[in-house]
């Protein structure tokens, strides 16, 4: 079998539950955002990871990452973040998702697909403070509060919003988006309508911004050990991802030899080159070509060449590389590191483009 695998730590994750179960507090509501398969680390096994630490709250994207988290196990809350369609209410309660309301249209729906069951559907109200994606806009708040009176098959156990600009601490659209929140939980109740938990901090939030907390927090990135700034958290946080690869082929080749697609890389000297197999299929991106360096013998050696979909080169020269050794490509070995953000860097992105774009070839083990 191909050597190319992603080692997930599940007690990293636990490690980072708890520090920020710690720092936002044990009576406010903490939603383990486990959605686009757990950013890439498998969201079955670290859902079942974190409710062994005590998690009872989850949120993913749609309703089928919920309903397969039900089939794993997962007894607490399932909060479904974006797409939720009034057709599937029955699938809603059937797999116990409480999906979120977002616009008129679809909250009318939802109303009377729900009006003859028996129990109210939980529901969580999503509100656009600014970040101009799905949500009610201030001016809607007045038609939303009277759909939902008129709503008995409907309960809503929660009011939320996004923060766009999260990882700057200082960020004046943070501070706007904190009050429109404020603003919009208190026209729904002088309204008559029940708000449940509020809830608007991502990692970021929960990290830097203690003013966006309210009644719960929506940590992902964080939960995977990856910083999304600077401060107490870069040193707290543990990683939980390595992706790992061995060398296939070694070469000898003259100085003044081309490399890869399109040659446009050229050596400049007599050179070492170990074949890898991993690729941007994988997840290990086109834009790393000659731009990141991968973990080998105690050594970074860099990416050469253009990576291809299934095969990278690496310039060995002077490691002594031999078929077998193996390649750290995101991780740590011997006291080196390569992060989710050095690649993203090289690769003008964000760790969590990264992290979700790990391919589904590439293997999952959880070593206990």
């Amino acid at each position: 079998m191909r050597p190319t695998r992603a080692t997930i730590d599940l007690d990293a994750i636990a490690s980072n539950y708890r520090f920020l179960r710690e720092r936002v507090g044990a009576d406010r509501a903490l939603y383990c955002v486990v959605k686009a398969d757990a950013y890439g680390h498998g969201a079955d096994a670290v859902a079942r990871r974190l409710e062994l630490e005590g998690a009872s709250r989850f949120a993913v994207a749609i309703a089928e990452e919920g309903i397969s988290l039900r089939r794993a196990g997962i007894r607490g809350e399932v909060l479904l973040l974006n797409y939720s369609d009034p057709a599937d209410a029955g699938v809603h309660r059937a797999y116990r998702l409480v999906p979120s309301l977002y616009d008129l249209e679809q909250t009318d729906g939802f109303a009377q697909a729900t009006r003859g069951f028996r129990e109210p559907l939980p529901v969580h109200v999503k509100l656009d403070t600014g970040m101009g994606r799905i949500g009610f806009r201030p001016e809607e708040i007045p038609a939303l509060a009277g759909g939902l009176r008129r709503a008995p098959g409907l309960r809503v156990a929660g009011t939320f919003s996004n923060l766009a600009s999260a990882e700057d601490p200082g960020s004046a659209q943070t501070s706007r988006q904190i009050a429109v929140l404020k603003e919009g939980v208190l026209a729904l109740s002088s309204a008559g309508v029940p708000t449940g938990i509020v809830h608007l901090a991502n990692s970021a939030g929960a990290l830097l911004r203690s003013d966006a907390w309210f009644d719960g927090v929506r940590p992902g990135l964080a939960l995977y050990g990856i910083p999304p700034g600077g401060g107490e958290a870069a040193d707290r946080l543990v990683p939980a991802m390595t992706v790992e690869t061995a060398v296939m082929a070694v070469k000898a080749v003259p100085a003044g030899t081309p490399l890869g697609y399109g040659g446009q890389y050229v050596t400049e000297r007599s050179s070492q080159i170990a074949v890898v197999p991993i690729g941007y299929h994988d997840g290990f991106r086109r834009s790393f070509s000659g731009r990141v360096r991968v973990l080998m013998r105690g050594n970074e050696a860099p990416v050469v060449g253009r990576v291809s979909m299934d095969l990278t080169l690496v310039d060995v020269t002077g490691l002594d590389a031999r078929i077998g050794d193996r390649v750290v490509c995101l991780g740590a070995a011997e006291n080196r590191r390569v992060t989710a953000w050095d690649l993203a860097r090289a690769a003008g992105t964000i760790p969590y483009e990264i992290l979700c774009g790990i391919g589904a070839r590439v293997p999952r083990s959880y070593p206990s």
